[in-house]
């Protein structure tokens, strides 16, 4: 984020600019991105080694809880489950010293304590401390053993700081504490699918148009705030007039995609690809994502 946004003006004006466009509204869900391991109904965490092994393993559960998976315990669980989740959790913490230079004020004014009169360099001892959390897990499909999920969660915050300042940071273990939290919601991510609510800007672009036609389409753009089946209609006609059209076309992409007819979006983000229109090409991501999710939503649904 910080890369992206330079300054409080560069980020006023992009707010402004989103704030003004016009947006559709979807919901749709995004296969996980370890679909093998996601199709699997049930799933046991088993032993996670190392001293924060139960932690994570608490920590995954939580994680994976309010999803499709049917959580099954620890041991007891693996034979009956479909899945079973193993792995291993190292944490380390090392502290080294060491020495930093800075001008701070060494004598003030006599009749105002606030200004600063004279100002030398001085050496100041510090500490650097660096947190490493990793974590291998896998899971095994119980039927055949196959494993069907494999990773390496890494995790690493380093801090410094300095006598005289108050600017120690917090205990160890809130930070291992926090780390365990992430990566079990990591884990989640990876192995669960997502439900999403998300806008999508709306192509404004009428270069390539008629002046009639402009006006046309410009309506219709206004028209999404309290009408999007009427524009998405009215879009539909415009295409018959102006085929290929890459504003056109994307937007109709938009809406077959808040309909759910991901194929004819993933066509139409593409279509407007080719006419020139850059958005398409994420469209089309996105689309063949919600496609997955589709399709492994009905193979879980045909397997309870």
């Amino acid at each position: 984020m910080n890369k992206r946004i330079l300054g409080g003006v560069v980020l006023a004006a992009l707010v402004a600019g989103i704030a003004h466009a016009e947006v559709l509204k979807i919901t749709g869900e995004f296969a996980a991105p370890n679909r093998e391991a996601s199709l699997l109904r049930s799933l046991s965490v088993d032993r996670i080694a190392g001293q924060d092994g139960p932690a994570l393993a608490r920590a995954i559960e939580q994680g994976l809880s309010g999803t499709h998976f049917d959580l099954m315990g620890g041991y007891t669980g693996q034979g009956n489950a479909e899945g079973s989740l193993t792995g291993g959790v190292t944490t380390g913490v090392d502290e080294q010293p060491f020495k930093r230079k800075e001008r701070r004020c060494v004598e003030k004014d006599s009749a105002d304590q606030k200004k600063c009169v004279r100002e030398e360099e001085v050496e100041l001892r510090c500490r650097r401390r660096t947190v490493s959390v990793k974590a291998d897990l896998r899971i095994v499909r119980n039927r055949d053993g196959r494993i069907v999920y494999s990773a390496t969660k890494p995790f690493s915050q380093e801090s410094s700081w300095c006598e005289g300042k108050n600017d120690r940071p917090g205990p160890v273990e809130d930070v291992i504490a926090d780390a365990v939290r992430s990566l079990g919601q990591a884990v989640r991510e990876d192995i669960a699918p997502t439900i999403s609510t998300y806008d999508i800007r709306v192509r404004e672009s009428d270069k390539g148009l008629s002046k009639e036609q402009a006006k046309r389409f410009k309506d219709l753009v206004k028209l999404t705030k309290r009408d999007v089946r009427g524009a998405c209609a009215g879009w539909e006609a415009m295409a018959a007039e102006v085929p290929n059209h890459p504003s056109i076309t994307f937007d109709l992409g938009l809406c077959a995609e808040q309909a759910g007819d991901y194929p004819r979006a993933l066509q139409l983000y593409h279509a407007a690809q080719r006419a020139g229109a850059s958005e398409g090409g994420v469209g089309a991501d996105r689309a063949m994502r919600l496609i997955a999710g589709k399709e492994d939503a009905a193979i879980r649904a045909r397997r309870r």
